[in-house]
């Protein structure tokens, strides 16, 4: 009976996590087993969702211009957003050249704390986020 109990509460805890504010679930990021970023720690990146245009155009480059993301896609899509009418001239924009996501609210989430395998997945998000933008 104990076996149970502890199997549910492996399987409830990312779905507390999920349930925060603030907080998104990322796809692609299973169970906690194996290796990767599962469970919690996956499951504390910021949902996009609220983020302004200007403000994942900014984090995107923040994102190539701290070497976290690379590539002719990356720079492609970042290039495309950009040149959008108004995007590089918000303070959103700005606060995400300085690696500010912001989630709503007023909220922001620093990406300059996290390490490197967080780093790199949500500005892989970010990423996605842009491209589904253009």
């Amino acid at each position: 009976m104990s076996g149970a109990l502890a199997g549910f509460a492996l399987l409830a805890v990312p779905a507390v996590a999920q349930s925060i504010p603030g907080m998104g679930s990322i796809p692609g990021m299973g169970g906690m087993g194996g290796g990767g970023m599962g469970g919690i720690a996956g499951s504390m990146l910021p949902s996009l969702a609220s983020s302004s245009t200007g403000n994942i155009a900014g984090v995107l480059s923040y994102c190539v211009q701290n070497n976290v993301l690379s590539g002719g896609n990356t720079s492609s899509v970042l290039e495309s957003l950009t040149t959008k009418q108004g995007v590089t001239s918000t303070g959103d924009y700005a606060a995400g050249q300085q690696g500010q996501l912001q989630t709503g609210g007023g909220n922001s989430f620093s990406l300059s704390s996290l390490a490197a395998p967080l780093k790199q997945k949500l500005c892989s998000m970010v990423l996605s986020r842009a491209q589904s933008l253009l």
